[in-house]
């Protein structure tokens, strides 16, 4: 009996452990940076100075093409970044993009 109760606190030692070690302790800790990238943006998602995620084209879509400006790779950035806080899977659908109204074909005029 007194084994079972020391391989009890054992297991519950082990796994309050283990939350404090990889829950993140604070919600700013894990940061967006959006950047230029030839013909657009691209977004970071950070955790203090480790790069999580860098984004350099549009996710959910077929084409290759950066972000058209600046605010959607952010409002896409935040959106990835308050799912990886509710621990969901950061994966982006066609449908926030949508909902984001993310300009998915940017109009380049020649020179």
């Amino acid at each position: 009996m007194r084994k079972r109760v020391v391989l009890l606190w054992i297991i519950l030692g082990m796994g309050i452990a283990g939350i404090v070690l990889f829950y993140p302790k604070k919600n700013d800790r894990v940061t967006i940076e959006v950047f230029e990238v030839s013909g657009g943006y691209g977004y970071l998602i950070k955790n203090q100075d480790k790069v999580l995620i860098r984004q350099d084209v549009i996710p959910a879509i077929q084409a290759r093409s950066p972000f058209c400006s600046y605010d959607d790779a952010g409002a896409v950035a935040d959106l990835v970044r308050r799912k990886m806080l509710k621990r969901e899977s950061p994966a982006i659908t066609k449908e926030e993009l949508k909902a984001l109204h993310v300009q998915i074909n940017c109009l380049v005029l020649a020179r």
